[in-house]
């Protein structure tokens, strides 16, 4: 594939989470209990994977880490990618993963009227290409110091901050570059995973699955325990901190008539502390990684 495949993955994908964050973000009440509880059904979302992956399935810790975080697949690829040799069971597992929250989306998203992919330049996309460019040259400069994904963590960070200052411009990617992106990610995931046998086909997938279940076993438990605790419906709990995708997740929140924009803010600050992963494992593993632009 194209030398900077995964530099325009990282950078489209950044972008667009980046903008998920809505420019008055101050105004949407989330209460800090509820914080607190998302940031600790993550943390044990990653334990159990984590724990189960390392201790039964015999995984290596860093693979162990990748494969339990709860979703940013392309974070992840991004973070594997980085690795001296790339695990294809990390890869698989959240396949697995991700097979299953299409097929959720599809079916959450049937009844929807399918949007034409347009391509348009107006005074939006200059902006945007602005904050791509200043992402790109910003994730060059942290590339050069060996931070994993370095793109996708200036993408996110600078939409951020171009999103709460041009509120009025509504900024707001282009679908086709989405799908685009997205489209490249999953040819470098069959790339990675061309090469699996039989076997390993039957042993990932289980690994897939069991982490999959275990993820949402922990989000129930504690959907259910911090709904006591708030006085907050268990269902917009499980739906603000299952595993999943943001869109699917907003549009079964618009139809059962619950609470949208919490649970949308919900799922933006995970995928915002999921997205700084890569800054976290250069922290933790300094000597782990290094610039991934050449391997693909």
């Amino acid at each position: 594939m194209p030398p900077h495949t995964l530099t325009f993955i990282q950078l489209v994908l950044g972008i667009s989470v980046g903008l998920l964050v809505p420019s008055d973000i101050t105004s949407i009440n989330l209460p800090p209990l509820m914080l607190v509880g998302l940031i600790t059904c993550m943390f044990a979302q990653v334990s159990v994977s984590y724990l189960w992956l390392h201790k039964k399935e015999q995984w290596s810790k860093m693979d162990s880490l990748l494969g339990s975080a709860p979703g940013a697949m392309a974070a992840v690829l991004a973070l594997n990618e980085a690795q001296p040799i790339p695990s294809s069971k990390v890869i698989f597992t959240h396949t697995i993963r991700l097979v299953a929250l299409i097929i959720l989306a599809g079916i959450i998203a049937s009844d929807a009227e399918p949007k034409a992919l347009q391509l348009t330049f107006d005074a939006v996309s200059y902006w945007l290409l602005a904050v791509a460019l200043l992402a790109w040259v910003c994730g060059g400069m942290l590339e050069k110091i060996g931070i994993p994904a370095p793109y996708m963590v200036t993408g996110m960070v600078t939409a951020i901050i171009a999103n709460s200052m041009l509120s009025e411009a509504h900024l707001a990617i282009p679908q086709v570059l989405v799908f685009a992106a997205t489209s490249a990610l999953g040819a470098l995931l069959g790339i990675r995973l061309k090469d699996i046998t039989g076997r390993e086909f039957l042993i990932h997938t289980r690994s897939g699955i069991i982490v999959t279940a275990l993820s949402l076993g922990v989000t129930l438990l504690f959907a259910f325990g911090f709904s006591l605790l708030l006085e907050q419906s268990f269902v917009v709990l499980l739906m603000s901190w299952v595993p999943g995708s943001i869109e699917a997740i907003t549009i079964a929140a618009i139809y059962l008539g619950l609470e949208p924009m919490l649970i949308v803010l919900n799922h933006v600050t995970r995928m915002v502390i999921l997205h700084l992963l890569p800054l976290a494992a250069k922290w933790l593993y300094p000597t782990k990684f290094k610039p991934t632009r050449k391997r693909i």
